[in-house]
């Protein structure tokens, strides 16, 4: 196994008192996983270190110490088999915290067809209280993206130094709901726009630059990445030989939303399009799954795609003739099925857990809407993708197969 050690951190204060326990006071999530390990992050009321026990089979595989600052901490762990399920049991000062359960990636050739799901929008508020959460750890899905607003920090009380961004992350990751969840799976995400302000971009940024610092550095405390490079949060990876993945930041590199709609104005920016466009060229998986926070269309405002028409015509058009490409969006806080020029198809996803508004008009290009909480589910095999829109209450309310001829962009 490959170690490193922990996080950097400042300031944190919650579950004061004496009587600390675990489901209140500590917790560990699992994050990116792949196919010889994951990181293990931590956080703990009181207490400078953890220890991490890793077991698969019933066997205990290693113990890994953590050192922890203020409370947090994370562990980078390799060395492991891929498709294999390990359980991870951190043992801290508030207690034993977990198991977790995470199931590392296929390795690159292996053609046994995989199963994940993708959401967003959770709000641990007791107004949104539903069955998604149980209704989506009973899928069993081996892997889940988030695609932001998880959590919410701008709404009642906002938060805007370090330690209140913390508390924030800290609330929702102790809710029971979002605890089973992130105990029952591995996790990749990336933030959306409640991570720090709605519909956030560089005019947000300069108006608050303190607040912003104090999101981001929360951020990426709470979900460290692997090998981070300055501030690119956006990365791709390979599921098995069925699936390559490629989660992009809709928010640190793009520009003001009310900016006019030339070549000038970039959601992803110059370098993270480039990257996109030759991942996906490069890519021999037969299908390319693309998660963008932010739908393609269909947007209430110019937060969205729709007012970045221009670059996203370059991406689109690009992509024509490769075969398997599916976006994958959240945001909107409804379940849809649309089609976009080149026949792109996209599924949007959300919300696992805030308010569900009143349907748009609708329009050319939407094949299917759904109002209520919802997850997207997807079985990709060799051959197809089975998409399936999953409700609160468990029920498929959605299903399609898609081959990776049916998602090739054409003329």
């Amino acid at each position: 196994m490959r170690i490193a050690g922990a996080l950097p951190a400042s300031g944190i204060a919650f579950g004061c008192g004496d009587n600390l326990t675990p489901e209140r006071d500590g917790g560990a999530v699992v994050l990116e996983p792949w196919a010889e390990g994951f990181l293990v992050a931590i956080w703990a009321a009181r207490g400078s270190h953890a220890t991490v026990v890793i077991r698969s089979e019933g066997l205990e595989i290693d113990r890994v110490h953590v050192e922890l600052r203020d409370g947090l901490g994370s562990v980078d762990i390799s060395g492991l088999q891929p498709d294999r399920s390990y359980e991870v049991t951190t043992l801290s000062s508030v207690g034993p915290l977990g198991p977790n359960l995470v199931r590392t990636a296929p390795a690159d050739d292996d053609p046994r067809p995989i199963r994940f799901a993708v959401s967003g929008d959770y709000d641990p508020s007791p107004l949104y209280e539903s069955a998604m959460l149980e209704s989506l750890v009973g899928a069993e899905p081996e892997l889940f993206v988030s695609l932001g607003d998880f959590p919410y920090t701008d709404n009642g009380p906002v938060a805007v130094t370090v330690g209140e961004y913390r508390q924030r992350h800290i609330d929702l990751r102790v809710s029971p709901p979002a605890r089973a969840l992130i105990e029952a799976v591995g996790i990749r995400a990336i933030y959306d726009d409640h991570e720090f302000h709605n519909d956030w971009d560089p005019h947000f940024v300069a108006a608050e630059p303190e607040r912003y610092a104090a999101a981001m550095q929360v951020w990426d405390e709470m979900f460290p990445v692997r090998d981070p490079v300055g501030e690119i949060r956006y990365r791709s990876w390979r599921w098995g030989a069925n699936a390559e993945m490629f989660l992009l930041d809709t928010r640190r590199f793009r520009s003001d939303n009310a900016a006019p709609d030339d070549a000038r104005k970039q959601m992803l920016g110059d370098a993270q399009r480039a990257w996109l466009l030759d991942g996906v060229r490069r890519s021999t998986a037969p299908f390319k799954l693309i998660f963008t926070s932010v739908p393609l269309d269909f947007g209430q405002n110019n937060d969205s795609w729709i007012g970045f028409q221009t670059e996203r015509a370059l991406v689109l058009d690009a992509l024509i003739g490769i075969p398997g490409i599916l976006f994958l969006s959240a945001d909107q806080h409804y379940f849809a099925a649309y089609r976009h020029a080149h026949g792109v198809r996209e599924f949007q996803t959300g919300p696992l857990r805030r308010g569900v508004p009143e349907l748009p008009p609708g329009g050319p290009g939407i094949l299917f809407r759904h109002r209520g909480y919802n997850a997207g589910v997807l079985d990709v095999h060799p051959d197809r993708i089975e998409v399936t829109g999953l409700g609160a209450d468990g029920e498929a309310f959605y299903r399609e197969i898609l081959t990776a001829e049916d998602l090739t962009p054409r003329v």
